[in-house]
C-alpha cells in the first residue's frame, strides 16, 4: 500500500516560507505605493486642471480659497475631490495595513515554526500543563492524536500572549537567553506595538505603548497620548528588515537547540539565505546575518569550513556596502596562510590584491566545483575583480570568451520521447 502521509516538517522550508512570505509583502507595497504615486499625480493635476478651468479663487484672512464658478459643473468637481480624497487615505492606510500583515507573517510563522518543533521533538511537551480527561484519550484514539492537540493548544494559548510575553515563555520553554544577543529587540517591541495602535486606535498613541516601548529600551520622549503615527514606506522597510532578522535568528537558534544533529543542514540554509541577499543587493540584512553567524553562532557551526564561509560573507557585507575599513578588519582576524585555495581567493579579492588573486584562478582551474565560470562572471565578490586587467586575462585563460557557454539542446524526434522534467529541488536535502 503506497503510504499517504505528509512527509514530516522542516524547519528549513518554515524559515524559506517565512522569508518568502514578508519578501512578497516588501514587494508588493512598493509596487502598490509606486501605483498609488502615479494616481496621485494625475488625480492632482486633473484637480488643477478643472479648478483653472471652471472655478476662481479669492484671498481670505491669508488663505487661499476655491469656489465653482457655476453649479452645472459642481457634480464633476465633486467626482475629482472624492477620487482624490480616497487616493490620500490610500497612501496613508495602505502601508499601514501592509504592517499589520508583517507582523501577522510573524506569527503564522512561530505557530509554523512551534508545531515543527514539537514534532520533531515531542517530549518538548511533556512539561506543559495542558490535561486531558479520559473521554479525550477516547476521541483521539491514540498517543499521536493526543501529543498533536496538546501542541495546538499550546501554540494557540503562546499567541494570544503579547509577543513581549512569547519570548519569555521561548527562553523558558528552551532554556535560551534569546533577547541577550539580539540589539533589534527594542525595534521590534515597538513595531508590534504599533501595529497594535494600527488594529485597535488607527494608529493614535496610548499610555500603554509609550509604558511598554520605554520599559523595553525604546525612545519615546517626544510622544504624547493622542498624537498620531506616522506609518510609510520607510518606516515599513525598516520593520521589515527587524522582522527578517528576528525571525531567521529565532528560527536558527532554536534549530540547533532542539536539532544538533542537523547543525549541518542550519549552515547551509543560513549560508544560502546570506548569499541570496548579497546577490540581491541587499547588503544591510545580509550584514545582520552575515553577522550573527560569525559571532553569535561562532562555536555552533558544523564545521570549520563554514565558520570561514560565515567570516568571508561578513567580510563581503562590508566589503559590497563600501566599508572596506571593516571589511579589512574582519579579514585581518583570521589567519587565511593555511585555508584553501577557494578561501584565499575570496580574501585577496575583498583585499584587492589582483595580482594574487589571479595566480589563485588560474591554480583552481577550470574544472573545480567552485568558482565556476558562471560564478566568476555573476557573484558579487566579484564585482570589482572583474573590472580588472589581471582578470580579463586569466578568465580568457581559462575559459576563452567572457560569456556563457549555450548549452547543447537536442531536438526531440517525437513527444513520446521527452521525458519527464525533474524539480530542481527534489534531491535537496
Amino acid at each position: 500500500m503506497t503510504d499517504t502521509s505528509p512527509p514530516p516538517p522542516k524547519i528549513k522550508v518554515e524559515i524559506d516560507k517565512f522569508v518568502h512570505a514578508i519578501d512578497a509583502l516588501r514587494l508588493t507595497l512598493t509596487t502598490s505605493m509606486s501605483s498609488l504615486d502615479y494616481q496621485h499625480t494625475h488625480a492632482h493635476k486633473e484637480y488643477d486642471e478643472y479648478l483653472d478651468m471652471y472655478g476662481e479663487s479669492k484671498e481670505v484672512n491669508g488663505e487661499r480659497l476655491y469656489r465653482i464658478k457655476s453649479h452645472d459643473y459642481c457634480h464633476d468637481f465633486g467626482k475629482l475631490k472624492i477620487k482624490l480624497a480616497r487616493i490620500h487615505a490610500g497612501l496613508t492606510v495602505v502601508p499601514r495595513n501592509f504592517l499589520v500583515a508583517l507582523v501577522s507573517q510573524y506569527d503564522a510563522y512561530l505557530s509554523n515554526l512551534l508545531k515543527t518543533l514539537f514534532y520533531l521533538r515531542p517530549e518538548i511537551l511533556e512539561a506543559t500543563e495542558y490535561k486531558l480527561s479520559f473521554a479525550d484519550l477516547c476521541r483521539f484514539g491514540d498517543l499521536n492524536g493526543a501529543r498533536e492537540h496538546v501542541a495546538e493548544k499550546e501554540i494557540e494559548s503562546v499567541l494570544r500572549e503579547s509577543h513581549i510575553e512569547q519570548f519569555e515563555w521561548l527562553e523558558k520553554k528552551f532554556g535560551l537567553k534569546l533577547r541577550v544577543d539580539l540589539p533589534v529587540w527594542p525595534q521590534f517591541v515597538e513595531l508590534t506595538e504599533r501595529r497594535n495602535l494600527c488594529v485597535h486606535t488607527d494608529a493614535i498613541v496610548s499610555s500603554q505603548y509609550i509604558e511598554i516601548c520605554k520599559k523595553h529600551g525604546v525612545s519615546v520622549e517626544d510622544l504624547k497620548p493622542g498624537q498620531k503615527l506616522d506609518i510609510g514606506q520607510t518606516y515599513f522597510q525598516k520593520s521589515h528588515r527587524v522582522v527578517l532578522e528576528v525571525g531567521v535568528k529565532l528560527g536558527h537558534v532554536l534549530w540547533r537547540k532542539v536539532m544538533p544533529d542537523q547543525i549541518g543542514k542550519a549552515d547551509k540554509a543560513l549560508f544560502d539565505l546570506i548569499h541570496m541577499l548579497h546577490v540581491e543587493g541587499r547588503n544591510k540584512a545580509a550584514l545582520i546575518l552575515a553577522q550573527f553567524a560569525d559571532t553569535t553562532l561562532e562555536k555552533r557551526h558544523s564545521s570549520e569550513l563554514y565558520r570561514l564561509a560565515f567570516r568571508i560573507q561578513r567580510a563581503l557585507s562590508h566589503y559590497l556596502a563600501c566599508d572596506k575599513q571593516e571589511c579589512i578588519k574582519v579579514l585581518d582576524s583570521q589567519d587565511w596562510s593555511a585555508t584553501s585555495n577557494n578561501l584565499k581567493l575570496s580574501e585577496r579579492v575583498l583585499r584587492e590584491e589582483f595580482d594574487e588573486a589571479a595566480s589563485l584562478v588560474k591554480q583552481i582551474g577550470p574544472d573545480s566545483p567552485y568558482p565556476r565560470k558562471g560564478d566568476y562572471l555573476h557573484l558579487p565578490i566579484f564585482n570589482e575583480f572583474r573590472k580588472t586587467e589581471q582578470f580579463a586575462a586569466v578568465f580568457k585563460q581559462l575559459f576563452g570568451a567572457m560569456e556563457h557557454d549555450q548549452p547543447e539542446i537536442k531536438q526531440l524526434e517525437s513527444i513520446e520521447e521527452e521525458k519527464p522534467i525533474i524539480s530542481a529541488t527534489e534531491n535537496i536535502p
